[in-house]
């Protein structure tokens, strides 16, 4: 096997790993963790990704800066200190 066949293979894992990865991120899991999963056991990381649960509680919601989950009732976010401004 030559190098040329080795990028190959590394590059089609490392795009087929960006799939599960997109559907986990939405469902507010890690992209990075989601898209290394992903790209070495693809054949298990795209059902896993389609099957889980989303991780944002009914009670939270995500800081558009930083990503982290704030409960509903803050005013801010603990994190960067973006303001939620309430319509």
């Amino acid at each position: 096997m030559g190098i040329n066949e080795i990028i190959i293979i590394v590059f089609i894992a490392v795009t087929a790993g960006a799939l599960p990865a997109i559907i986990a991120y939405k469902k507010g899991k890690s992209f990075f963790r989601w898209w290394v999963y992903g790209a070495f056991l693809f054949p298990v990381a795209l059902p896993h990704a389609l099957f889980i649960g989303t991780s944002i509680d009914i009670g939270s919601r995500r800081c558009l800066y930083c990503h982290t989950q704030v409960r509903i009732d803050k005013p801010h976010c603990p994190k960067c200190g973006y303001e939620f401004i309430e319509f």
